[in-house]
Parts: C-alpha cells; sequence; structure tokens
C-alpha cells in the first residue's frame, strides 16, 4: 500500500483515539469480534461493522465470526459486496441482506487483489500487485478476469505495471490508473491490450495538459462521469483531476497544500484522496486518507460526510462521530441509500480489519 504521509505523532494520536474510544464490539480472543459470543451487534443509523474484527483472520461465516485481512476494496452489485482481501489474497463476497461472508477466489498466483470492477454483462475484473506467477515487484501487476459462478479467476493482463483503481467506460473498455508509474491507461477486455491515455511513464509532477505532457502523483482510483470523462484521485498532488479519453487533463478540485476545506470545489481541500465511486444521481463518494474521512461532490460542493479525522475504529449514528482507517476503497449502492467502505490497515499491520457501512439515507 502507499503509506499515507503523516507525522508519527499524529498517526499514534489517531491510533491512541481509535483504541481507547472504540464504541464497537472488540474481539475476546475466541475469533467471534463478539465479546458476548451471540452475533448480536447492533447497526447504527449512521456508521457500522459489516463484517470483520480488529483482529485479522481467514474465516467464512456469519457477521459475527467472518474475518479478514487487511481489505482494500469493495463493490457492490445486486445485493452482494465484493471485497479484494489483500492479505488473504482472496476475493471474498458479503450478503448484505444475511451478513454471510463466503470466499469466491482463493487459488495460486491470484494474490494482492486491489481493483474491481464489473462489466456490464456481470463479469468481474480485479487487478492485483502479482502476477499470474505470484510474483511481486514494480511490473507484476495484472488484471483478471473473474468467472463468479465457477469462481475461477483468469489472466487478462499480465504484468502491465501497477494498476490499482480501474472503472468501465461506455464502450467497454477498462480506464486503470496505474499509482506507481504515473500514468492514465486503457485496457481492452477481449485482448489485454494497454494503450496510454495521459501521464509519462515514471515521471511525476502536476501538469494540466495533453496526453504525455500531463502529469500525475500516485494516481490512484478513477470513475467515469456521465459525459464519458475520467475523474482520478491525484493522490500525492492532493487532488481530484479530469481526464478526456482523448487524453486532456485538468484539475476538477484540490491544491497542492493538503488541507480539510469542504464548499465550492474551487477552494476545496483534499488530503492524499484515494478512493472513488460515482451515485446514479452523479454524486461523486471519496476518501479522504490524510484526513481520515469519507467526501461527497454534489455538483459544485464538497461535504465531508463520515469521520471524525482521526484513524480508528468506531461506529457511531452521527457519521461525523465515527472512526474509521482504511479507506483505501469504497462502493456506493446505485440508488444512494448505503456506502460500503473497505477499513484495512493501510500496508502498516495495525488492527483494522473490516468491512464498515454508511447509512446515507
Amino acid at each position: 500500500m502507499l503509506t499515507t504521509k503523516l507525522t508519527l505523532g499524529l498517526l499514534w494520536a489517531g491510533l491512541v483515539a481509535g483504541c481507547a474510544t472504540d464504541a464497537r464490539p472488540t474481539d475476546p480472543g475466541n475469533g467471534s469480534g463478539d465479546p458476548g459470543g451471540d452475533g448480536n451487534v447492533p447497526f447504527t443509523k449512521g456508521v457500522s461493522t459489516l463484517a470483520g474484527t480488529t483482529v485479522a483472520g481467514y474465516i467464512d461465516g456469519s457477521r459475527a465470526v467472518a474475518r479478514f485481512a487487511n481489505p482494500t476494496n469493495v463493490i457492490y452489485r445486486d445485493g452482494t459486496l465484493y471485497v479484494a482481501d489483500f492479505d488473504n489474497g482472496k476475493l471474498r463476497a458479503i450478503d448484505v441482506e444475511t451478513h454471510e461472508t463466503t470466499t469466491i477466489i482463493a487459488q495460486q498466483g491470484f494474490a494482492r487483489p486491489f481493483g474491481l470492477v464489473f462489466a456490464a454483462d456481470g463479469t468481474l475484473f480485479v487487478s492485483t500487485d502479482n502476477d499470474q506467477a505470484g510474483n511481486h515487484t514494480p511490473m507484476s501487476g495484472s488484471i483478471w478476469k473473474v468467472d463468479l459462478e465457477a469462481r475461477k479467476a483468469t489472466v487478462l493482463a499480465n504484468a502491465i505495471g501497477r494498476p490499482r483503481g480501474m472503472a468501465r467506460l461506455p464502450d467497454g473498455r477498462l480506464a486503470v490508473a496505474d499509482y506507481i508509474h504515473h500514468v492514465i491507461e486503457v485496457v481492452d477486455p477481449t485482448t489485454g491490450q494497454v494503450t496510454p491515455v495521459a501521464g509519462a511513464w515514471d515521471t511525476s509532477g502536476m501538469v494540466d495538459g495533453d496526453g504525455a505532457t500531463a502529469r500525475f502523483s500516485a494516481p490512484y482510483n478513477i470513475a467515469v462521469r456521465s459525459d464519458g470523462k475520467l475523474l482520478v484521485t491525484d493522490y500525492d498532488n492532493n487532488r481530484l483531476r479530469l481526464v478526456s479519453l482523448d487524453g486532456t487533463t485538468s484539475t476538477l478540485a484540490g491544491a497542492t497544500e493538503a488541507g480539510l476545506v469542504d464548499g465550492a470545489m474551487a477552494t476545496a481541500k483534499f488530503s492524499h484522496p484515494q478512493a472513488l465511486s460515482v451515485a446514479a444521481n452523479g454524486d461523486i463518494y471519496m476518501t479522504d486518507t490524510g484526513n481520515f474521512v469519507v467526501r461527497r461532490i454534489s455538483g459544485d460542493s464538497v461535504v465531508t460526510i463520515a469521520g471524525n479525522g482521526q484513524g480508528g475504529s468506531v461506529d457511531n449514528d452521527a457519521p461525523l462521530n465515527a472512526q474509521i482507517h482504511g479507506l483505501e476503497g469504497l462502493s456506493v449502492v446505485p440508488d444512494g441509500s448505503m456506502l460500503y467502505v473497505a477499513d484495512g490497515n493501510r500496508g502498516d499491520g495495525l488492527p483494522y480489519n473490516s468491512v464498515r457501512q454508511v447509512q446515507l439515507k
């Protein structure tokens, strides 16, 4: 994972706050994540834990017993939430009605899953940091095609760099953000061919421009607006960028100086924005990892909707009083009523291994 650039003092303060005031049941050592042992952990009207505990593990089953190890991303479709269980090297699924967790993909070579995107026909594509042989290098990232019914993953594009964020274009191709190599690309889902769109390979910076003249610094996630343009979280530049398929790149919101400022996009500030998800009405949901919050962009306005600014694991009826740590991936349901967040440990080995939900309506 890309470690958030925080001082040790701030990180320690967030950890202490999360541990000292954790309103959520903590694991008593029996693997249940429920001190009473009965699985009767109430949901709040705001931020709740859907599955997992502070303790890492690999267990399928009910909400009371399911365990994950650094879940990094989630994607919702037709009543099921699919989870990239990064440290376990597996693709998991949570039934959002029964809260039951199952394993979809657990096969040799499939390791370090991160990016998740559905094709129009329901085919799931997953990016991994490892190639099909299990190698892990800056060039080992691959994209896999997942047959959910057969529970089998097949490599589509092997060892193409480090793709993390992915989004489906209107024509069915996949837009990909490579955060290590600082480029935006398009991948053909039938051939695996990769075509550059914007940015220069292994050249970071902050430049609005056309195609190869544009510069990014760790472009992390990607989403598609209703007009077909790409939204990109430019992590180290603290910005939300806008990219046309012809490569034209501009800044939509944010500034070089990190901050937490709501309001008009022209003046809003972020600190290491990462995950993106777009609701059916066009509202954009984004995780602001340096600030430990979730933001919503509606029209020209940016507002913080969840998190109190400290990393932790605290459920609360009031979303702004809750604490969330991982924030590397999120998914909003189409009608905008619920937001799901992968609450992993950011690769730091801290005790955050759950999937959270934010009730929006």
